[in-house]
């Protein structure tokens, strides 16, 4: 029945205009936000373009990034909330590392029933400090060094699987599937304890688990934005970005494991034990928080704990951590930083390689000499390869696979040498894209050079940041350096790779996704070297 104009159909498209007139005021009515600061600003956020397919998040964050060139921070608003985005290294350092404690915790909601909720991702403040001290011994030297037995076993699969692929179609292939399918295997093995056999269905079911976490489909980011917008309702609600497939799945395969460890007494040098000798320490009464004193130079760079200004009378010990659902949720993590990044890596340095056989013969020359003096490829000998350490980092640099970083204002900040003061909410994001292609730090960023990181050993800094930096650097990015540099090394000690025609120059990436995706595709032709100079 109609009520204001005498016809249903057009009293719903008014009822509809105006909700959209509603929403519109909503989320613009804030827009002179930063004009009232003073601060250089764009109307603009980043997340409309890519929901509607015209930009990626990576191309946006660039493109305001190269617009304010003399500006050391810039405004902008992601729907509603005023976001700053932070242009100088040396403000970015103190947002960072030296005044963390104003800025510790990763911009957005906190879900209840989100597969993220009890990480190091999704965790904030002093729940996330304590767990973070937890888990940072879990990822020192001793303990990647008993994992990576794990490493060598999957890429030996991957080397079965490159020849299958190579040798069936005969001709130049898209390596990403075989990646992905070398970096599942390790995470599957490392961080889950368990142990697929190759192209078997419990493998391909999860596969398609972790496909649909990483999908960027519209539906995601329409989950994405409504969460952003009405987290509390979200949670009322139990909405989450991440499907309920997901937890079900993660939380049985989490649940028979410890089960089928426990009844055979099974243990093994993987991630899992470690979360389950934490589990165990914790119902004894006998965990203690991590304090750090003196240690190795390569542990400190993920142990930066020092700046949250937190002692160990601050840390809560008496919560219960390692539940169930905790160590599921901190065996995904791995899913974040150790699959998909992963394999784009090394997807992205195959590539450069490809197109600088110079280099690439270079890479293979180091690897050879490493393993004819150690006779295999173990921890000890991937130390031994700082050219690709330094090939890999040139890679990260050009390809971020994250585009950008984002952390919130948990108090109010002035900025040196400034009347800004940024308050308690707002957005701080780092856009990692738009430092790593500026001139002014790195001379025809375009061309890829190995030697800009000769000596750095994966040491972020301001203008350097794959893995972030300061207190909440990413926790496995040692474990992830040491699966890229594994899959590499075993590449090139077997194989030659060159760029095939297929291959679009240069990249084009997809619009919707959170990654650097390549659109198309990446076709390589991967030629077996010959005999004499092949070492296994």
């Amino acid at each position: 029945m109609a009520v204001v104009t005498g016809s249903v159909l057009i009293d719903i498209l008014l009822a509809l205009i105006s909700a959209l007139c509603l929403l519109y005021w909503y989320i613009t009515n804030n827009d002179d936000y930063w004009d009232k600061r003073g601060v250089a600003n764009v109307k603009k956020g980043l997340f409309l373009g890519t929901f509607l397919g015209k930009q990626s998040q990576a191309e946006a964050v660039k493109e305001i990034y190269n617009q304010f060139p003399e500006e050391k921070f810039v405004g902008l608003f992601q729907f509603k909330k005023p976001v700053l985005m932070v242009r100088d290294p040396t403000l970015i350092n103190k947002v960072l590392v030296k005044d963390f404690t104003h800025f510790q915790d990763r911009a957005g909601a906190t879900l209840k029933k989100d597969l993220f909720s009890r990480n190091l991702l999704g965790l904030k403040g002093s729940v996330w400090r304590t767990l973070r001290h937890k888990l940072t011994p879990t990822f020192t030297t001793g303990k990647l060094r008993g994992m990576f037995e794990q490493i060598s076993k999957s890429s030996e699969n991957l080397i079965t699987k490159i020849d299958e692929v190579s040798s069936v179609k005969n001709e130049d292939v898209d390596p990403s599937n075989v990646l992905f399918e070398f970096t599942l295997d390790v995470i599957a093995s490392c961080a889950f304890g368990v142990q697929f056999p190759p192209d078997s269905p419990d493998f391909k079911k999860f596969k398609s688990i972790v496909e649909k976490l990483f999908s960027g489909s519209p539906l995601t980011f329409l989950k994405f934005t409504f969460v952003t917008l009405a987290p509390k309702i979200a949670d009322y609600f139990n909405i989450t970005v991440s499907p309920s497939e997901l937890y079900d799945y993660f939380m049985n395969m989490t649940r028979a494991n410890m089960k089928y460890r426990k009844e055979n007494n099974i243990h093994r040098n993987d991630y899992f034990e470690l979360l389950l000798s934490l589990k165990e320490q914790e119902e004894k009464g006998e965990i203690t928080p991590h304090v750090a004193t003196s240690v190795h130079e390569d542990d400190a760079i993920i142990d930066q704990m020092n700046y949250t200004e937190e002692d160990e009378k601050s840390i809560d010990t008496s919560e219960k951590w390692f539940t169930d659902e905790s160590i599921a949720s901190n065996t995904v993590i791995f899913l974040t930083g150790g699959s998909e990044t992963v394999s784009r890596t090394i997807c992205f340095v195959l590539f450069e390689l490809s197109r600088h056989l110079e280099i690439q013969q270079k890479v293979q020359q180091e690897v050879d000499s490493v393993l004819s003096k150690h006779g295999e490829l173990s921890f000890e000998a991937l130390r031994e390869m700082p050219y690709l350490d330094q090939v890999i980092q040139e890679a990260q640099r050009i390809y971020p696979v994250l585009p950008m970083l984002s952390r919130e204002c948990v108090k109010p900040y002035k900025v040196p040498d400034s009347d800004l003061i940024i308050e308690k909410g707002t957005v701080m994001l780092i856009p990692v894209i738009g430092l790593h292609k500026d001139d002014k730090y790195y001379p025809d960023p375009a061309q890829f050079n190995p030697e800009r990181f000769k000596g750095n050993n994966f040491k972020p800094n301001s203008t350097f940041l794959p893995f972030g930096d300061g207190p909440r650097i990413c926790i496995a990015m040692r474990f992830a350096v040491m699966e890229v540099k594994a899959c590499v090394a075993k590449i090139m000690s077997q194989y030659t790779v060159k760029l095939s025609k297929k291959t679009q120059v240069p990249l084009q990436f997809e619009v919707r996704s959170f990654l650097l995706v390549v659109k198309g595709g990446m076709f390589l032709s991967i030629e077996k070297r010959s005999p004499k100079h092949v070492l296994s």
